[in-house]
């Protein structure tokens, strides 16, 4: 999201990284770290445990990380490590900044599109006991990139095909999303978070992804 927005408030320090055909057993996750260091000047190495994570819509790994260049500055940072299961969606090449002045790592990522699906998948899966309130703006932010087309197809995939989910229409989808909105206790978190990097009340960024799912029903 930092990469898509181009923005500073939402700026992170974390990675999310899905490997292609690639073991997530402990010993090739440390051969992964191993080969992080290719940069001269630069060590990257692991502490602490390699945490399982066992979510209903994620299963992964958590390793944390520290960055140390040759004069001793030291950075902290954690990798959520999965297994991109979706070889058949088609990722986007995305040029990554990682220092203001310095060349852009290349890299596959998501398109904004599949983002937006998966941040909504997991909305719907939880509703108003979702923990990750910074997606309601950053699914309000994406409404003004996504291609309403192309996301039908990723809302298929991810939602109204996927037999884990309840969802198999648009209107599951926007009864689900508007139930979750009217609930005082999310719409309590929402307000008290600091996760609202937009700076737009919690109404208007539900309201427009409300707005945007009934669009993309009717655009098809």
């Amino acid at each position: 999201m930092s990469d898509i927005t181009d923005d500073v408030r939402r700026a992170t320090m974390d990675m999310d990284v899905d490997l292609i055909r690639y073991s997530l057993d402990d010993d090739k996750i440390d051969e992964f770290i191993g080969r992080l260091n290719c940069i001269e000047g630069v060590m990257i190495e692991r502490t602490g445990e390699i945490v399982e994570l066992q979510h209903r819509d994620y299963h992964g790994k958590r390793i944390l990380l520290k960055v140390t260049d040759l004069s001793g500055v030291t950075v902290r940072t954690k990798i959520d490590l999965g297994v991109h299961t979706q070889p058949n969606i088609r990722q986007q090449t995305r040029a990554f900044k990682i220092f203001l002045d310095a060349k852009r790592a290349k890299l596959p990522a998501n398109t904004e599109e599949q983002v937006f699906a998966e941040k909504l998948k997991s909305l719907l899966i939880f509703g108003a006991r979702s923990g990750r309130p910074k997606d309601v703006y950053d699914m309000c932010y994406l409404c003004e990139v996504v291609n309403k087309q192309r996301f039908m197809s990723f809302l298929h995939v991810f939602i109204i095909d996927n037999p884990e989910m309840k969802e198999r229409s648009i209107a599951d989808i926007l009864k689900r999303l508007t139930r979750t909105f009217k609930s005082r206790t999310y719409m309590q978190r929402l307000r008290q978070t600091d996760a609202n990097w937009l700076d737009v009340s919690p109404q208007k960024a539900t309201a427009k992804i409300v707005d945007f799912v009934r669009l993309c029903g009717e655009h098809r």
